[in-house]
């Protein structure tokens, strides 16, 4: 890697103070939030309302149709793009769902692609660029603020659903959790619940909250890090709904967003690279080049940077390959590059990192493997050597 990457807080302060970025809308951003928000509710709640195609809680029943009613409101306010007309034919085809009252399962998938689509369509962040916090970090803050209503240990109460029933809380993302604790996005809590809350404590209090779900449950099976990679990391492990998945890797999903601070040994170097410079390419999508800079270093140094001299010993050509992504990725955002010309840049990083991954793996040690084969192979040539003196001597 070039060494001006090695001067990066001087390069980037130099960079903050000349240039002009621009910004996320923050009225786009709450009009997108309430309606990703409303559509989860809706994704977990319908069933409870609606089974075998009768209405079984009238009121819940009558509340869906209203919060969808106002998501077909924000979705129309918000701002015209390709793929708003879509997004919203798909609510309107889950409004025609819950009118006739489908499957519990495909409200609920029509519901979660719909939210997913509005976070995808107007660029909402539903990770954090940093680690997520242990459990614990707002154990303190959730007995103050949220057990008067859920109780102490999520088992619920007469003010608010039980958090600790692991069905229910499965049908929720990490980030729909998040969702509901920020004021611009959900009206349910009260301002003395997360008002004054930072980003950080409401990540906390969502860890905090997953961790209910599977309080004294037995972690999973290490392997299952290695057959779903992508959850044992962020983004993954904040957006997606363990409900959605197989049984084991729900389960396992489950577990490991109530337990981020034991996961980190599972989740590879470059995963984690991989996950910033998703959260970056989604910044610089939505015109925050400064957001989308930082993340990208950050990709490097925390990420990439450690694991670059291991990669230079196993493959010179891809690491030298490598440090010209980086380098190009870089200059295309501060040099304010044509949009296709840094989204390339993009792709072609990630694509090297997936080669690098493949190349980081531990190589198997083949040397026990050689000392039985040359055991066998000596074995056999011993019996074979007295067979033939047996063979020898019977014809004489």
């Amino acid at each position: 890697m070039p060494a001006r990457l090695s001067i990066f807080p001087l390069c980037l302060l130099l960079w903050l103070s000349g240039a002009v970025s621009a910004q996320g809308d923050p009225e786009r951003e709450s009009l997108a939030a309430q309606a990703s928000n409303l559509l989860s509710y809706i994704a977990v709640d319908y069933a409870d309302s609606v089974r075998e195609g009768e209405v079984r809680d009238q009121c819940l029943y009558e509340q869906q149709r209203r919060n969808l009613a106002r998501v077909l409101e924000l979705v129309r306010q918000l701002p015209d793009r390709p793929g708003r007309a879509a997004l919203e034919r798909s609510v309107l085809e889950l409004d025609g769902a819950i009118a006739e009252k489908r499957d519990a399962v495909q409200v609920r998938r029509r519901a979660n692609a719909a939210a997913d689509r509005v976070a995808q369509l107007y660029q909402l962040q539903r990770s954090p660029a940093r680690m997520l916090p242990a459990a614990g970090e707002a154990r303190a803050l959730y007995q103050k603020r949220c057990a008067a209503c859920h109780g102490a240990r999520g088992e619920g109460g007469a003010q608010g659903p039980a958090l600790d029933d692991a069905a229910r809380m499965a049908s929720f993302s990490l980030y729909d959790i998040y969702n509901t604790l920020d004021p611009i996005a959900d009206s349910v809590h009260s301002a003395a619940v997360d008002r004054d809350l930072s980003s950080r404590q409401r990540w906390a209090l969502a860890v905090t909250v997953a961790h209910l779900a599977v309080a004294g449950a037995e972690p999973p099976a290490a392997e299952l890090a290695e057959r779903y990679p992508a959850l044992v990391g962020l983004p993954g492990m904040a957006t997606a709904r363990p409900v959605e998945l197989p049984r084991d890797g729900a389960a396992a999903l489950l577990w490991w967003r109530g337990n981020p601070d034991r996961v980190r040994a599972l989740e590879h170097p470059l995963a984690r690279v991989d996950g910033l410079l998703q959260l970056a390419e989604a910044a610089y999508r939505a015109g925050d080049s400064t957001t989308a800079y930082y993340r990208v270093m950050l990709a490097y140094r925390r990420g990439y940077l450690p694991r670059r001299a291991a990669l230079q010993q196993r493959d010179p050509p891809l690491a030298a390959q490598l440090a010209g992504h980086w380098e190009s990725l870089r200059e295309g955002i501060l040099g304010n590059a044509p949009e296709a010309r840094v989204m390339a840049a993009f792709q072609q990083l990630r694509a090297g990192l997936v080669k690098a991954r493949t190349r980081l793996e531990p190589v198997a040690d083949d040397r026990p493997l050689h000392f039985w084969a040359a055991l066998l192979f000596a074995t056999a040539l011993g019996l074979g050597l007295v067979l033939w003196l047996g063979l020898r001597r019977s014809r004489r």
